[in-house]
């Protein structure tokens, strides 16, 4: 009995102490199953994010092909009517500060997104229906709207929409202006001749109005004082009125100016065209007979300094002071 009391105490005594629970060996095992878990997710494989970029600028090249003619058209009018020139340059000019403002924001990537591939599909269905319809203007807005997906593709959804938009505003604008230049000319002219006359008249110089020339293509003459100016194309105010009305959209646009207020400032783009053309005949007709030998350089330096002061203003009243340089 007591051999076996002796033998059940020296096996007791002889077990290993069991290992207690400390805190240090709990945080050692929480950190081998990190690192064990870190290891597999190491291996596992991985999803692509691969947008395939290439496809993207290969349906960049297929819409430029595609809207090459109309780009072409576009330079041809430009090239012939210094008014056109004027919203060219005005659309480049806000490409550039777009682009110096918001140079570490804009990157090409090439991704595709639902936004881009729908204006593209639109753009090309425009394309499909001026061929069956025989209707090329409709290629016009298809333009637009290719220029919006493409941009879309290259530098994202979200650089689009709060720095690029005003620049497809501007393009839009524009292609709507161009087809408008022979339609609108004589009506201008007469806008033109008609008020010129009257604010003459008003401030005590003789004046009036003669028509002259074909039926088909007649022309108006403005007579002030001893002195007759013929009321040409490019007095109708045309190129004053359309660029005072692209720098309105691009200005407001660029500064974030809300859609209502943007349709407003257009509006008031025209009117302000329309008036500095106005004081431009007016001042011109009043300082002819001043400069006898030297009326066409005091055509132009009036007529730049009309423009000038013109856009200066609408645009002046367009820009939001403090929004560009806010992503």
């Amino acid at each position: 009995m007591d051999h076996c009391a002796h033998l059940a105490v020296s096996s007791v005594m002889t077990q290993p102490p069991a290992t207690p629970n400390t805190p240090d060996s709990s945080a050692q095992s929480v950190a081998r199953a990190t690192v064990t878990a870190a290891s597999s997710a190491s291996t596992a494989p991985k999803p692509s994010n691969d947008n395939h970029p290439w496809l993207a600028w290969l349906l960049v090249v297929c819409t430029g092909f595609v809207f090459w003619p109309v780009t072409r058209w576009v330079a041809a009018e430009a090239a012939a009517r210094q008014q056109i020139m004027q919203g060219i340059i005005l659309i480049g000019a806000a490409a550039v500060l777009i682009g110096w403002v918001h140079r570490r924001e804009l990157r090409v990537n090439g991704q595709f997104s639902n936004g881009a591939l729908f204006f593209l599909a639109l753009a090309f269905g425009c394309v499909a229906l001026a061929r069956w319809l025989r209707l090329p203007l409709l290629v016009l807005p298809g333009m637009a709207l290719g220029l919006a997906g493409c941009l879309r593709l290259l530098f994202g959804e979200a650089p689009y929409r709060l720095f690029l938009r005003p620049l497809v505003i501007g393009i839009a604008a524009l292609l709507v202006i161009i087809p408008l230049f022979p339609i609108l000319d004589w009506p201008l002219r007469q806008i033109a001749g008609v008020n010129s006359a009257w604010l003459l008249e008003s401030i005590g110089v003789t004046s009036g109005l003669s028509l002259f020339g074909q039926p088909g293509q007649p022309g108006l003459m403005l007579r002030a004082g001893s002195q007759s100016f013929v009321v040409a194309t490019e007095c109708n105010g045309f190129g004053l009125i359309t660029s005072s009305v692209l720098l309105a959209l691009l200005a407001g646009g660029i500064s974030r100016q809300p859609l209502g207020r943007l349709v407003l400032l257009a509006a008031l783009g025209a009117v302000t065209g329309c008036v500095f053309n106005l004081l431009r005949i007016t001042v011109i007709c009043l300082l002819a007979p001043r400069f006898p030998g030297h009326y066409h350089a005091m055509h132009e330096v009036v007529g730049t300094i009309a423009l000038w002061c013109g856009l200066g203003l609408i645009g002046w009243l367009s820009w939001k002071k403090g929004a560009v340089g806010r992503s």
